[in-house]
């Protein structure tokens, strides 16, 4: 059996780290290291999940290549390589040479090249080799084995990131591209290749230059068959001919490129000394360690990287797990810190809750199966514990643990029972560290917040070698080892680095809004989630029905207006029937043909009857499919709906939902109202909907201080009419609707950072006009524009936004050199404040409205958040103080400049009190 051999394209690879990751990421000295870091973490991302038997990196040459001397004009054009990237293909190579693999590069030829030859020699020698890079050249090299023992060639294709690939075989190519490997040198001859400046055939994109080379064989046969082409291809194809043969010679690969050979790749013996020493130079410490022990994972003891790779690594922790008992649970009342820990049956959060493991930073950890809450010393144990002091308790995504204990038996509510010795609030509220929570305020751009890399980040505990507790969706690929001994180190290394995470949010400034905000509305969410919202499934379903048989007829009514039979979801079909066969055209092409989105549509719907009757059934069909059966789904045995609000997940600070989406419930259309009006409250109850009015514009008048529109605010007139009248220079008595609704746009879509492009977009006028009404709007209201580039300077700056109550949101791109991106992070840092901010407010109601109805005894709940909308379950008893509460609450959740406004409504379902 052959060798697996892992081949880089150093260059590539480089490259995509660089654009990936921020370009303020450096050392305290100064030296940037975004693509450095980014490298170094694709090699270890790549060796931990590949396990090769050799690893070989090319790295192209600075001279020029034979294609150069070919071409004259090869790559000419092609962007400078940014310095402080340049500055750093030094270290990776420095990298590469410390960790003992061998690198090809030669004179005259592309890194491409090299991989060429390097695979050919090695799949002839019956090795399996897997070619990672970002370039697809490499995709005419995918060979499979055609027989036992015989060699094959993959490509690992990184798409973007450090671990986001796709590996291809010969039928992953053909399903990527429409072409077999062999023939991806033509495809990418008439497709051309703008960044090695290889013009294509004008009108010939990647699904044409499939179909062709299907059709006809090759390129020869397509010549040779031109005249079958429709005129237009026809002359596009015999006037590029000649540019056809051009890139022909340069597309296919060398795969015999003198001096290269397979010999040279062999294990690597790890100069650990001196790669330490880099990595610490770089200030790479968890990386470091996760290298090295890549490293020695696969080459580590004789005939590999032998002793010397003894690296620097994380603790591996190991427990001995002992049955919860009384005498325990006495002392752990008592212990400054004790963390807990779920084992779940699957996915984690969201199935059956096995038990628990506690323990202490000192290394105790001790079990407790979930039918002990079913037994009162372990019950009030509990509810003790997360309580009340002196114990403080840390945990790791404590609101999924939270809901399930509730599930299992856990009141998350005072009861009467209990009143007398429960002081410290809902059950939640002696919560002290939420690992994940925490992490996200230190670091929101972040997508997932992992035990196993915070702890080796914060603790230098090192859970990589522990195989996951079962949640039916992570495989960490651990021994099979008991999986209660596996949950018991997930809750010892949470002991262990909740203070480290605690001293980070104090030097940061950030402990207040954790205390504050963040850790008190974990409680909230958990309760929300427990309690859920009452549907109607009746009504869902004969609503579900409705839609579908809508959604029938209006297919049939296209197909009719089409005057043939077609399947109205595919954009393919769709753009035959509506541009080859009705003639219709719209103003924006995509990279194949004209476009059928909505935008595009609207603006041509008077020019046929279909496209009225299509933009409804694509309407009706997406709230079915979206809507119809998939709340049905969600709805539980109890009937009621309890979805997800995600806490770590949007940057601004909002919350998100999930399983199901409730924030995306439409309100706009009248099909989109009837949904909500789904959703019921309990028997003896009426919603009550109370939602911030204008939060945005509110903040923005108050962040950029600006007397006119905090004079609106103040006086009670309506903003938007106001707005217009000082852009558009009119009285207030002569703002038209379209001033209004244009002045409107301007205002909301400042909060977004929308610039002339997207208001031009949003308006449906000219990009001039939108400049010219937004220069309008800065002229009246010149504090907003002050605000906003001051916004701008600031974070570009300190590197991050920073609200009124501290919340920070990080954005390097401000320094990128790319200007798409440079732009895309001045209009996050205009909008990162506001937003934020709007944001914190909301969580401080939704917080003191929580605490207020527990600690009123009352019996309404709130069940519900949407945006700056909460939703609270009223019984029918309490309506006139529990609404007046609830005003008072969201009102005085922030001291602005100017007043906080609150819409309240009263429905027997959602629907009703929206509307």
């Amino acid at each position: 059996m052959g060798r697996k051999i892992l081949l880089l394209d150093g260059n590539s690879l480089t490259y995509r780290a660089f654009y990936a990751l921020p370009s303020d990421m450096a050392t305290a000295a100064g030296q940037v290291t975004n693509a450095v870091f980014g490298f170094t973490s694709m090699l270890q991302y790549l060796l931990n999940d590949q396990k090769p038997d050799v690893v070989g990196v090319t790295f192209d040459r600075p001279e020029p290549t034979f294609r150069h001397e070919m071409l004259g004009d090869y790559k000419a054009g092609r962007k400078e390589t940014p310095d402080i990237l340049r500055q750093q293909m030094g270290l990776v190579r420095q990298v590469v040479e410390v960790l003992d693999l061998p690198i090809y590069e030669t004179i005259g030829f592309e890194a491409d090249d090299i991989l060429a030859t390097l695979a050919t020699q090695a799949k002839a020698n019956g090795d399996d080799v897997i070619i990672v890079t970002g370039d697809r050249d490499s995709y005419q090299l995918v060979e499979d084995a055609k027989e036992p023992g015989d060699g094959s060639i993959r490509v690992l294709y990184n798409k973007r990131g450090v671990s986001d690939y796709a590996l291809y075989d010969e039928a992953g190519i053909e399903t990527r591209t429409g072409v077999t490997p062999t023939m991806y040198p033509q495809y990418a001859a008439l497709r051309g290749d703008p960044s090695d400046n290889l013009a294509g055939v004008p009108g010939v994109g990647e699904k044409t230059a499939a179909k062709l080379l299907n059709d006809y064989g090759g390129i020869e046969g397509i010549y040779a068959n031109v005249e079958k082409c429709s005129p237009k291809l026809r002359d596009s194809l015999v006037a590029s001919k000649e540019q056809v043969a051009r890139n022909m010679a340069a597309t296919p690969l060398i795969r015999d490129v003198p001096g290269v050979s397979m010999d040279d790749l062999r294990a690597p013996k790890v100069k650990v000394s001196e790669a330490v020493a880099l990595f610490k130079a770089l200030e790479f410490r968890a990386l470091s360690d996760r290298t090295l022990d890549a490293f020695a994972s696969i080459w580590g003891g004789s005939g590999g990287a032998g002793t010397e790779t003894a690296a620097v690594e994380g603790e591996h922790l190991e427990v001995l797990v002992l049955p919860l008992g009384e005498g325990v649970m006495d002392e752990l009342l008592n212990m400054a810190s004790v963390a807990m820990a779920g084992h779940w049956r699957g996915v984690e959060g969201r199935s059956a809750l096995e038990g628990v493991v506690f323990a202490i930073p000192e290394g105790g950890t001790w079990w407790m199966p979930i039918e002990k809450l079913a037994e009162p010393e372990y019950l009030r144990f509990l509810k003790t514990l997360l309580s009340q002091p002196p114990a403080s308790v840390n945990a790791h995504r404590s609101k999924e643990l939270f809901r399930a204990l509730h599930e299992a038996g856990l009141n998350l509510q005072p009861s009467e029972e209990f009143a007398t010795s429960y002081v410290g609030g809902p059950v939640g509220d002696g919560l002290d560290i939420d690992t994940a929570v925490a992490s996200y305020l230190l670091d929101p751009s972040e997508n997932v917040y992992a035990v196993e890399e915070l702890a080796l980040k914060w603790a230098a505990i090192d859970l990589r070698s522990v195989g996951a507790p079962p949640t039916g969706e992570l495989d960490f690929g651990g021994a099979a080892e008991d999986p209660i001994d596996v949950t018991a180190r997930y809750a010892l290394a949470i002991a262990r680095m909740a203070e480290p995470i605690r001293e980070a949010l104090d030097a940061r400034g950030l402990v207040d809004l954790y205390v504050d905000i963040e850790s008190p509305l974990i409680g909230v969410l958990a309760r929300m989630e427990a309690i859920g919202v009452r549907v109607d499934t009746t009504y869902l379903k004969e609503l579900s029905q409705s839609l579908t048989a809508q959604v029938r007829d209006l297919e049939e009514e296209v197909q009719t207006l089409a005057g043939e039979r077609f399947v109205v979801n595919s954009v393919p079909q769709l753009r035959t029937i509506l541009f080859d066969k009705l003639g219709l055209k719209t103003d924006k092409k995509t990279k194949t043909g004209y476009s059928t989105d909505a935008q595009s549509l609207e603006k041509i719907r008077d020019d046929h009857p279909i496209i009225s009757a299509l933009i409804r059934y694509r309407e009706l069909e997406k709230l079915r499919s979206t809507y119809g059966e998939n709340l049905l789904a969600e709805v539980a045995s109890d009937g009621r709906i309890h979805a997800t609000f995600n806490q770590t997940v949007a940057r601004t600070g909002r919350l998100s939902s999930d399983r199901p989406n409730l924030h995306n419930i439409p309100i706009r259309s009248e099909e989109g109202r009837q949904f909500r009006r789904a959703f019921i409250p309990s028997e003896g109850c009426t919603f009550l909907v109370a939602d911030y009015n204008q939060i945005e514009l509110r903040v923005i008048a108050h962040l950029a201080n600006d007397p006119g529109l905090i004079e609106a605010f103040v006086t009670g007139a309506d903003v938007h009419t106001e707005t217009a009248a000082r852009i558009f220079h009119v009285e207030a008595a002569d703002v038209s609707h379209m001033m209004r609704s244009k002045a409107k746009m301007v205002s909301y879509g400042l909060a977004y950072g929308m610039e002339s492009y997207g208001l031009a977009q949003r308006l449906n006028v000219p990009v001039k006009e939108a400049a010219d009404i937004l220069e309008a709007y800065f002229v009246a209201f010149p504090n907003v524009r002050a605000f906003m580039d001051a916004s701008v300077a600031e974070a570009r700056n300190k590197g991050y936004t920073e609200t009124l109550f501290g919340r920070r949101r990080l954005i390097p791109d401000l320094q990128n050199p790319n200007y798409a991106r440079r732009m895309a992070a001045e209009r996050q840092a205009m909008n990162a404040g506001i937003q934020g901010l709007a944001a914190d407010i909301f969580k401080v109601a939704l917080v003191v409205l929580d605490r207020k109805l527990l600690e009123g005894g009352f019996a309404s709940k709130v069940v519900l958040q949407v945006h700056d909308e909460v939703v609270v379950e009223v019984p029918d008893h309490e309506h006139e103080v529990v609404g007046a509460l609830t005003v008072d609450t969201l009102r005085g959740a922030a001291a602005l400049d100017v007043p906080l406004e609150v819409n309240v409504s009263w429905g027997v379902n959602w629907g009703e009190a929206k509307g």
